[in-house]
C-alpha cells in the first residue's frame, strides 16, 4: 500500500556560492527540544511516497504509519533554513536518485536533465494517485452493491402513512409514530361534511372508525419489497425522489352502511324537487332479422320525460369525498356545490335517433352462387314530429313516442319466389351457313349467356366480349365496312348484338347507347330494331331498371341465334315494336365504261351488273304499350331515329370497236335497209322497300323531330360484325 504523506517542504535547494560568508554554526543543547515551527498553510502539498523511500536526515516522522495522515505534518522554519544552507564544510549529500540506488553521472548535468527527471517524478507520482483512487471507487462500489442486496429491514425513504412520512423507520418505529398520530382522531374526530345550508357530523361512535395501524405499516414495509424485480426496481428508484402514500381505507373499520344512509337522507331532503331527465323503451325488443322478424309483433313504445327543475347536489360525489377524507385522516369535506337551482338537461333526440333506432337492409343476392341473404327490418321513430312535441311537454309530464317497423325493398321470400321467375322477352334470328360466322356467334353468345344483371346495373356489349381476336377463337367473317361488305375477324357478332337489343325493347328496359347498321339487317324481323357494334366504335348498352335482377341467356341452336332475358314482370303490359319509313331513297343506276381492251383485261361484259344498289331508309322506331288484360293501345312512345344509306348500282357499258370505211364505192349502189329497233335495255329488278307497319291510333313524330340523345344516329363508320343485307 502507498502512503501518502502531508507537509511542507522548501523548493530544492541550490549551491552556495563560494565567496559568500559561512553562517556561524548553531549551539546545540544535547537533549533540548527543537524550536517549534511555525505552520504556513500557503506551503500545504500532498505527495505519494513509496513505502520503500529512507527517511529524510533529520525527520523522524514515520511515512509507513498508517492512512490517512491527518495531524502529522512537517512545518517550515525560514530561520533554521538559512542557517543549514549557509556555507560550510562539504558534507555528502544524497538523493532520491542515490536512494533508489542510481548512480548520477560524474559530470555535472544540464538544466534539460534535471526537467526531465522532475517530470518523470510527477508522472510517476500520478499515476499512483489515480490506481489509489480507482481502488477506493471499486471497494465503494462492492460494499454499496453488498449494501443494497441486505435488507437493512427499514421502510423505504418517503413513505407517508395518515400524513406521517415514515421513510427510513423501522416498522415499530413507524407504528409508534402512526399510532401517536390517528389515536387521536379516528377514534375521538367527528367527520365535518359542510354542504348547502347544513353541516352533517358523523361521529366515530356511529361510523365505528377504526385504523388496523399494523396492516398499514406492513403494506408501507411491502412497498419496494414485494412484486415483480422490475417493479421493485422502480419503487426503490421512486421513493428517492418523490413521495408514496399508503391508502388507509383498505385497513379502516368503517360502517359503510351508516354513512351512505346519513347522505341519502340529506339528498332527498333536498333534491326533493329536482328530476332529471330521461327516458325508456317500454316493451319487448322485436326481432327484426328476415327469418325471425314477426309482422304481427308490437314495436315499442318510447317514453321521454324532459325532467324537473329543482335544487340538486350530487351525492355520490359528496360520499367519495368523504371516502377520501378517512384515507388521509382528515376530517373536514367542504363540497363546491352551491345548491342553487338546476334546470334537467334537454334530451337529445338527433342522438337517442342515431342511438336507438336502425335502417332497413334489403335482402341480396351473391353474385357467386346466386344465393340469397337474408333481410332486415328498420325500426325507428318519427324524429322530426318528436322532437316538435317534446317543446310543446311540460316539465314533470312525460311524452310517448311509438316505435315504427320499416319494411325493407326487397325481401328474401320476394327473391326466392320470384327470383328470375318469368321470361320478359326471347327473340329468336335466323344465321346463314357460313361456318366462320357462327362460329362468331356462337363466342358472342357464351360471352353474354348467365351474365346476371342486378337492379340499376348496366350491360355493356363491348366490354361484356372483349376485344374479338383470333387468340380467343374468333374467325374473319363477312362485315360491314362505310357501307360496303368485307372480311372482319369477329365479323356477324352484330346478330347477337341486334337479337339482345330487340330483346330489351320487349323487355322495356333503359337503352343507354345504340346504333343502327349503315344497311338494313337482313336477319332482323324489320329495321329499326338492329344494333351495331365495333371495338373501339359504336357499343351497345342498356341498363336493369327493374326491381328484381335479369339473367341472360343466349345461345346458338337450329340454324338460330336465340337471347332470351329472365327475371320478375310485374308489368300490366307488354311491349310491341313498331316503325315508320319516313323517307325513302331510290338507288340511282351508274355506268362504269371501259374499251373492249380494257373491259377483256378486267374480266367484264357488257351489262354487266357490277355492284347490285340498294334503297336508302329513314325509319322511325315506337315502343307501345298494350294492356295484358285487354289489348288496348296505352301508349305509343318514340323509341329512335335509324338511317340506312342508298347505295347506287353500278352497270359495266363496254364501246363497240370502230371500223375504218371501205376504199372504193360499190357498183351498185346500196339500198336502204330496213331500220332495226335495238333491244330495249333490261331494268334491273326493283328493291320494294318493307312495307310499313300501320301506325296505331296514336300519331308518330313528325319526320322533323330529332332523334332521341340517348340512342345516337346511324353514319358511314366502320361498323364490325355488320351483316351484308
Amino acid at each position: 500500500m502507498i502512503p501518502i504523506a502531508k507537509g511542507k517542504f522548501s523548493q530544492p535547494r541550490q549551491p552556495r556560492p563560494e565567496d559568500a560568508p559561512k553562517p556561524k554554526p548553531r549551539p546545540k543543547t544535547a537533549g533540548s527540544p527543537r524550536k517549534p515551527r511555525v505552520s504556513d498553510p500557503s506551503l500545504d502539498e500532498t505527495i505519494l511516497l513509496n513505502p520503500d523511500f529512507p527517511e529524510f536526515p533529520g525527520n523522524d516522522l514515520d511515512l509507513t504509519d498508517g492512512l490517512p495522515l491527518t495531524e502529522d505534518t512537517l512545518t517550515f522554519d525560514e530561520e533554521l533554513f538559512r542557517e543549514e544552507t549557509a556555507p560550510g564544510p562539504a558534507v555528502p549529500q544524497t538523493t532520491p536518485e542515490e536512494d533508489f540506488g542510481y548512480e548520477p553521472p560524474k559530470k555535472t548535468q544540464s538544466k534539460s536533465a534535471r526537467r526531465k527527471r522532475r517530470n518523470r517524478r510527477i508522472l510517476l507520482v500520478s499515476i499512483c494517485v489515480v490506481t489509489v483512487l480507482l481502488l477506493i471507487a471499486i471497494i465503494a462500489g462492492i460494499l454499496l452493491l453488498r449494501g443494497q442486496d441486505k435488507d437493512d429491514g427499514l421502510i423505504l425513504n418517503n413513505v407517508t402513512v395518515a400524513g406521517v412520512n415514515i421513510g427510513g423507520m423501522t416498522p415499530e418505529e413507524a407504528a409508534a409514530a402512526i399510532h401517536r398520530v390517528t389515536d387521536m382522531t379516528f377514534s375521538v374526530e367527528n367527520m365535518v361534511i359542510y354542504l348547502p345550508d347544513t353541516i352533517l357530523e358523523l361521529s366515530p361512535k356511529d361510523t365505528k372508525a377504526y385504523l388496523d395501524v399494523d396492516a398499514a405499516i406492513q403494506a408501507a414495509f411491502n412497498y419496494g419489497r414485494t412484486g415483480t424485480p422490475e417493479e421493485i426496481r422502480q419503487a426503490q428508484a421512486s421513493s428517492l425522489v418523490s413521495n408514496h402514500t399508503i391508502a388507509l381505507l383498505p385497513y379502516l373499520n368503517l360502517d359503510l352502511t351508516y354513512i351512505r344512509d346519513q347522505l341519502d337522507r340529506y339528498g332527498e331532503y333536498f333534491n326533493s324537487d329536482y328530476l332529471d331527465s330521461s327516458w325508456t323503451l317500454e316493451g319487448d325488443a322485436p326481432e327484426l332479422s328476415g327469418d325471425k322478424f314477426d309482422p304481427k309483433a308490437e314495436p315499442q313504445t318510447l317514453v321521454l320525460n324532459p325532467g324537473k327543475p329543482g335544487r340538486y347536489v350530487d351525492i355520490d360525489k359528496i360520499y367519495n369525498a368523504v371516502l377520501d377524507a378517512y384515507s388521509m385522516n382528515t376530517f373536514e369535506v367542504k363540497t363546491d356545490m352551491s345548491g342553487e337551482e338546476q334546470i334537467p338537461e334537454i334530451l337529445d333526440l338527433d342522438k337517442l335517433h342515431a342511438e336507438i333506432c336502425s335502417e332497413s337492409v334489403d335482402a341480396a343476392m351473391d353474385m357467386t352462387n346466386f344465393e340469397v341473404t337474408l333481410e332486415v327490418w328498420g325500426y325507428t321513430f318519427d324524429l322530426d314530429k318528436a322532437k316538435e312535441l317534446l317543446t310543446q311537454t311540460e316539465y314533470g309530464s312525460t311524452l310517448e313516442i311509438p316505435m315504427e317497423f320499416v319494411e325493407p325493398k326487397v325481401l328474401s321470400g320476394d327473391l326466392n319466389e320470384k327470383l328470375f321467375r318469368d321470361v320478359l322477352a326471347s327473340v329468336e334470328t335466323p344465321h346463314t351457313e357460313d361456318s366462320n360466322r357462327n362460329t362468331n356467334l356462337r363466342l358472342a353468345c357464351q360471352a353474354i349467356n348467365g351474365m346476371v344483371l342486378m337492379p340499376g346495373d348496366t350491360f355493356d356489349y363491348n366490354k361484356a366480349l372483349g376485344e374479338r381476336t383470333e387468340a380467343k377463337g374468333y374467325k374473319p367473317a363477312g362485315a360491314l365496312s362505310a357501307g360496303t361488305s368485307t372480311t372482319e375477324v369477329g365479323g356477324g357478332i352484330c346478330q347477337v348484338s341486334s337479337t339482345l337489343y330487340y330483346a330489351t325493347l320487349l323487355s322495356d328496359l333503359e337503352i343507354l347507347t345504340r346504333r343502327s347498321h349503315s344497311l338494313p339487317s337482313a336477319y332482323m324481323p324489320m329495321m329499326g330494331i338492329d344494333a351495331t357494334v365495333s371495338w373501339g366504335g359504336p357499343d351497345f348498352r342498356f341498363r336493369n331498371n327493374t326491381d328484381y335482377p335479369i339473367r341472360i341467356e343466349a345461345e346458338v341452336s337450329g340454324n338460330k341465334v336465340k337471347v332470351r332475358l329472365l327475371g320478375t314482370d310485374e308489368k300490366d303490359y307488354y311491349i310491341k315494336m313498331e316503325i315508320k319509313i319516313v323517307e325513302i331513297l331510290n338507288p340511282n343506276t351508274i355506268e362504269e365504261t371501259y374499251t373492249a381492251e380494257e373491259a377483256k383485261a378486267k374480266g367484264y361484259t357488257d351489262g354487266q351488273v357490277k355492284e347490285n344498289g340498294s334503297t336508302g331508309y329513314t325509319v322511325y322506331s315506337y315502343r307501345c304499350k298494350y294492356d295484358k288484360a285487354t289489348g288496348n293501345l296505352i301508349s305509343r312512345d318514340y323509341e329512335a331515329t335509324s338511317n340506312y344509306v342508298r347505295k347506287d348500282k353500278i352497270v359495266i357499258v363496254v364501246l363497240p370497236e370502230e371500223t375504218e370505211p371501205p376504199t372504193e364505192a360499190p357498183s351498185t349502189p346500196p339500198t336502204d335497209p330496213t331500220p332495226t329497233d335495238p333491244p330495249a335495255p333490261t331494268d334491273p329488278p326493283a328493291t320494294n322497300p318493307p312495307a310499313p307497319t300501320d301506325p296505331p291510333a296514336t300519331n308518330p313524330p313528325a319526320p322533323t323531330d330529332p332523334p332521341s340523345a340517348d340512342t345516337g344516329t346511324a353514319s358511314d363508320t366502320p361498323a364490325e360484325g355488320g351483316e351484308t343485307p
